[in-house]
């Protein structure tokens, strides 16, 4: 492993991104949607027994009954060695970065070692990935490295290898019965009839057993959760997957419609497909990421199109191997033509010394490589979007806050006692979640703790809080905290 190139860059990625997201913490930059949510499951199941949610309740109080990710309870172990928002950050960063290994082993078999560095490289710098980790943290964190190990074992030819990869996929998020599909039909495709027997039963099967029973009965009920999660009523027309299935048989034309409707949904298509060229869609194993993309851009809800968010890490490497593999398979196609134009081309033309068409095919695809990648960055550091890639807002200084706010809300944090109920404003969240319980709403909470110039924060909301019983009890600039000394 030492000896492998894409180790050490994705080691000095991981550093990277990780000072980003402490960073981002630190300044208090994360919000506790999403990032308070899961760090409390995490918190939840190192410290009580179950992913508990409290930001959710009092509808939801388990994080089964809001998405089902008991993958989670892997970095259970990290807040035992060290209790604290910072720790999952770093932990998310070092999981997204180091698929770019499997990338590029994947990758190299597929092209060269050059290539698959570069391919690394692409990979760790594109859009989806800066913003996963820029955006908090997430379940979907898992879904990049098993993913691509996934598919690298597969090309290795190690199909059971790579079906447990993918299964574990199922333990991420609800939905990822829909790739384990997609994935025993590429088994099947290349006549591994046992293994995709098994992926195309477990992966429907598990997604409806997830979405219709566990999340529903954990949660509240099977209308509550479809309310809250299932996006596809307006634009569908439908309440259940199997309705949603149907619409898309029965109107392709609206489906079709639906996926380039709006600006977001062409511009995130862009910068998801224009740096490797498009060339991706000459491969079977982009399509592997079909089901997830389309399930994002058919929502009604806005933020399921755009790169901003964590949404398309998971598909970052499904896209840069499937460049890689489409490339192979234009190569396989010039080569061929080649050889049937060649013996018609006349004698006396003269021949390629050392550089041979090999050698020259080899050496464009390391060049459109490099293309991909200034693509990748130009596309990214365009004004109109610069400030919504995380990696250049962060190195622009454009992620801080002013060092005098940061340091009234740490002095504020500290006056907040631990192990109580606290409602904090979005943006605070992070102070304190490891040492009190955050909650959503100032009837369940014993203090509140909020920043007068933060938009999370109503209008004349100190005097809300007063009218309810609180009474302030710190102030330092915008920043107040107030404890509940009755209850009116």
């Amino acid at each position: 492993m030492l000896t492998c190139p894409a180790f050490w860059v994705c080691l000095i990625a991981a550093f990277f991104y990780s000072a980003l997201a402490v960073d981002k913490v630190d300044q208090h930059l994360a919000g506790s949607y999403d990032f308070g949510v899961i760090f409390q499951v995490i918190h939840g199941w190192a410290f009580h027994g179950y992913p508990s949610e409290p930001l959710e309740a009092p509808q939801i109080t388990n994080e089964w009954g809001d998405h089902f990710a008991p993958i989670l309870v892997l970095l259970v172990p990290l807040l035992w060695i060290h209790d604290s928002p910072n720790v999952i950050a770093v932990a998310q960063a070092f999981l997204v970065c180091s698929a770019g290994v499997p990338v590029y082993y994947a990758v190299r078999r597929l092209q060269s070692p050059a290539v698959g560095v570069i391919a690394c490289v692409f990979y760790l710098s594109c859009i989806e990935v800066q913003n996963a980790i820029g955006f908090d943290i997430h379940e979907n964190m898992f879904e990049p490295l098993l993913i691509a190990l996934a598919i690298e074992r597969a090309l290795a030819g190690k199909w059971t290898a790579a079906s447990i990869a993918i299964g574990a996929t199922l333990f991420c998020f609800e939905d990822m019965g829909s790739v384990v599909l997609l994935f025993g039909l590429w088994a099947a495709r290349h006549r591994k009839w046992r293994h995709a027997l098994v992926l195309c039963l477990l992966g429907p099967a598990t997604m409806f057993l997830f979405t219709n029973v566990i999340v529903p009965d954990w949660g509240h009920d099977l209308a509550f959760w479809q309310a809250r999660h299932f996006d596809y009523q307006q634009t569908l027309g439908a309440s259940t997957m199997s309705q949603a299935l149907t619409h898309a048989v029965e109107h392709p034309r609206h489906l079709l419609r639906l996926l380039i409707d709006n600006p977001v949904k062409t511009d995130t298509w862009l910068m998801l497909l224009a740096p490797v060229g498009f060339v991706c869609l000459a491969s079977p194993i982009t399509y592997l990421g079909a089901t997830p993309v389309l399930l994002l851009m058919v929502s009604e809800n806005n933020t399921h199109w755009s790169t901003h968010y964590h949404f398309y890490v998971g598909v970052a490497p499904i896209i840069v191997i499937g460049a890689a593999d489409g490339l192979r398979r234009i190569g396989l196609l010039l080569e061929m033509l080649r050889r049937r134009i060649a013996p018609r081309l006349p004698d006396g033309l003269p021949r390629p010394g050392w550089l041979t068409p090999g050698r020259a095919w080899r050496a464009a695809v390391v060049l459109l490589a490099v293309l991909a990648v200034g693509s990748s960055m130009w596309m990214q550091s365009r004004p109109a979007r610069e400030n919504f890639s995380s990696a250049w807002a962060y190195l622009d200084g454009n992620m801080s806050r002013p060092a005098a706010l940061n340091a009234q809300i740490d002095r504020v944090a500290d006056r907040v006692p631990s192990n109580v109920d606290v409602y904090v404003s979005n943006d605070l969240g992070t102070a304190v979640v490891a040492r009190d319980t955050d909650v959503s709403t100032p009837a369940a909470a014993q203090y509140a703790f909020f920043d007068l110039g933060s938009n999370w924060t109503p209008p004349n909301f100190e005097q809300t809080l007063e009218a309810q019983g609180f009474q302030v009890i710190s102030r330092d600039g915008p920043v107040i905290l107030m404890e509940r000394l009755h209850v009116s």
